[in-house]
């Protein structure tokens, strides 16, 4: 019943075994797109050197790390912080490639955490864990999408 509305166990439904994949990146992020390629090798896909030879093409155009302070201390310093990562893409399967101008999307991944003055460099630290635990979030869910994508290019074909 589960599945009959969409729900995947994390990590679930993204075989891309086969899949051709053309990446496109407009603003480089080494580590996003290391782990990018990693995750899209791991589940089977393979990434290829032109757009003609893809069953899915995938632009990412721009990403985007904000901090916010969410709570302040008894003098006014940051407290609690909240980071929030965006990634801007179009992303194309083979029965939509011409027949339409490919629409931006956008997925968010999101973490508060406390800061503590004490310790600088655990901060730090914790920082860079937790923008590495929101790209394998936002990179997740973008391959639940281009599995699903493969999905409804396959069952559409006679």
């Amino acid at each position: 019943m589960l599945t009959g509305c969409g729900f995947h166990l994390r990590g679930q439904g993204t075989e891309l075994t086969g899949a051709q994949v053309w990446l496109l990146t407009n603003a480089p992020n080494a580590d996003f797109e290391r782990s990018l390629k990693q995750r899209l090798s791991y589940q089977g896909a393979t990434l290829v050197a032109s757009p003609e030879q893809a069953e899915v093409q995938l632009a990412i155009e721009s990403y985007d790390l904000e901090k916010r302070t969410v709570a302040r201390d008894s003098l006014g310093r940051a407290a609690e912080l909240e980071l929030i990562f965006t990634l801007n893409y179009q992303m194309l399967g083979q029965g939509n490639m011409t027949e339409q101008v490919p629409v931006s999307q956008k997925i968010n991944s999101r973490r508060e955490f406390a800061y503590d003055r004490g310790s600088e460099v655990g901060q730090d630290n914790e920082q860079r864990r937790l923008i590495s635990d929101m790209h394998q979030d936002v990179i997740s869910r973008l391959l639940l999408q281009m599995a699903e994508a493969r999905k409804q290019i396959s069952s559409s074909k006679p």
